[in-house]
């Protein structure tokens, strides 16, 4: 063998031996990754602030500290992931881990479209219809649903509210009470009292509704002090 052949022979020796050790160190690197850093990300479309980078964080703290090991291929990011969605006003939720060492929360926030007092709780109703308490603090300016005592009855009157919104936008409600299947609506700009059977009637009383506010203008409306819709075709009205 000559000279030539044998010192290529070594440099080609050096050069897989330097790719093999940059193989073995780049794993060993990445195995033993640890987190630096949370970096927490919060889509929150209707401004409610509802999900709080503070509650996120204490939340991934306490799942880290269970898990007893920083590495970030040790930790379960779905896991991680399960219990951020478990938080009650995260809508969706994707974790995951960057090559600069940080972990990645990235959340949707629920937004909130009706408050509701039942006994001694409050309660906010998403836009899913769902029923979920009141945050300590918490106070939005929402319409205000009265009368109900649990869960079930705020879901009901939940999606009464819903179908009065196609009469009355939901911004322009200020309470719906619910009362021995009576329900009386209260809207913001009028402020009188649209009164109304809770059960299956109620459809047609909010197209009567419907039809009355298209017959009269805002200025007759703002005289009227009730209307009362449970009486067969026909509408009946107070005056203030």
């Amino acid at each position: 063998m000559n000279k030539r052949k044998f010192l290529g022979m070594l440099l080609l020796l050096v050069l897989l031996s330097g790719v093999i050790l940059a193989s073995i160190a780049s794993v060993e690197y990445v195995q033993n990754m640890a987190f630096s850093k949370v970096q927490i990300s919060i889509e929150d479309p209707s401004k409610q602030g509802l999900t709080t980078e503070k509650q996120l964080k204490n939340t991934v703290l306490l799942f880290l500290e269970q898990q007893g090991d920083s590495v970030a291929l040790n930790t379960d990011a779905f896991l991680l992931e399960t219990s951020v969605k478990a938080l009650p006003y995260v809508k969706e939720a994707q974790v995951y881990w960057n090559m600069n060492s940080s972990l990645v929360v990235e959340v949707t926030s629920k937004t909130a479209v009706a408050l509701a007092y039942a006994g001694e709780n409050n309660y906010f109703i998403t836009s899913n219809n769902e029923v979920l308490k009141q945050p300590k603090g918490k106070w939005l300016d929402l319409p205000v649903i009265t009368g109900t005592t649990d869960s079930s009855m705020i879901a009901k009157a939940g999606m009464m509210l819903q179908k009065m919104s196609s009469i009355v936008h939901e911004n322009s409600i200020a309470q719906l009470a619910v009362d021995s299947g009576i329900v009386e609506l209260v809207p913001r700009a009028y402020q009188h009292v649209a009164k109304a059977h809770g059960d299956e009637r109620l459809d047609g009383e909010l197209k009567k509704l419907a039809a009355y506010y298209v017959a009269h203008t805002e200025e007759e409306l703002k005289e009227i002090k009730r209307i009362d819709l449970r009486y067969k075709n026909q509408v009946v009205t107070t005056s203030r």
